[in-house]
Order: C-alpha cells, then structure tokens, then sequence
C-alpha cells in the first residue's frame, strides 16, 4: 500500500479539482440554475441517481486514495475516515436542501450518495492492495 509523493500529491490534487466541482455544482443548483446546465439528466432513466452514485464514488475514490492512511480509531475497520468525513458532509449537504426554496431534500439522493461512497471506498482499497509493496533495504553491518 505505497504510492509514491508525486503519484499521493497528483492524487490529492485531482480530489481537491474534484471537490471545487460538485462544490461548484451545488451553488448552482442552490441558484436554481441546474435545469439549465444539467437538463440532459431528466431524459436519462434514474438519470439523478446515476447522478449521485457516480458523482460520489468519484470523490470517495480520489480522496482514499489521496488520504489512505487517515485514521479515526473508533470507526469500525469497515470505514474509512475518509469516507466517514465524506459521509459527514454529503449528509450535512442534502439536509440543507430542506431550507433551500430551489433545492429539494430527497431521501432516495442520499441513499444514491452513500451507495457511491462505498463504491469509491472499496474501489481505492482494492487499487492500493494491488499497488506494490515499498521493499525496505537491507541493513549492512561492518565487522571489524
């Protein structure tokens, strides 16, 4: 489970670009605006919800594998801290939508969002399992 500091800060990079993106699209749906930027969704089947799933299993993806060694010890081993911060605020996010007049808080959204969070959590597990191992250098010893 190592990634290199070039890889770990490109990787850190693109979750932070990520962020500044749904962050982004939440002002805009905030303003009432997102029919206009995001109107193609409502012709596709369960086109939000593929939505939400893909839209936070992306960001759960890149931010464990940009944070894959943050730890919170009474989480249960099952959950990442990263993904338990993520959890955190798409929740905040989505109860918020209740004070919203343009927004509307929508049950079956969260649910899409934390089907993606698991998605992107065990996605970037399984990746860093299969990265390789840092082998650590032998010690030499002199004897004199």
């Amino acid at each position: 489970m190592e990634i290199s500091k070039y890889t770990l800060s490109l990787t850190r990079l693109g979750a932070l670009a990520f962020g500044f993106l749904i962050i982004t699209a939440v002002v805009i749906a905030n303003r009432g605006e997102g029919d206009s930027w995001w109107s193609f969704i409502h012709h596709i089947p369960y086109g939000d919800k593929i939505g939400h799933i893909g839209l936070s299993a992306t960001l759960s993806f890149l931010c464990n594998l940009a944070f894959p060694n943050f730890r919170i010890r009474h989480l249960p081993r099952l959950l990442t801290a990263t993904t338990f911060v993520l959890f955190i605020l798409i929740s905040l996010e989505e109860i918020s939508q209740a004070f919203i007049p343009t927004r509307s808080c929508n049950f079956f959204d969260w649910l899409a969002d934390l089907v993606g969070l698991a998605i992107g959590q065990i996605s970037a597990i399984t990746l860093l399992r299969f990265l390789p191992k840092k082998e650590t250098p032998p010690i030499k010893t002199q004897l004199t």
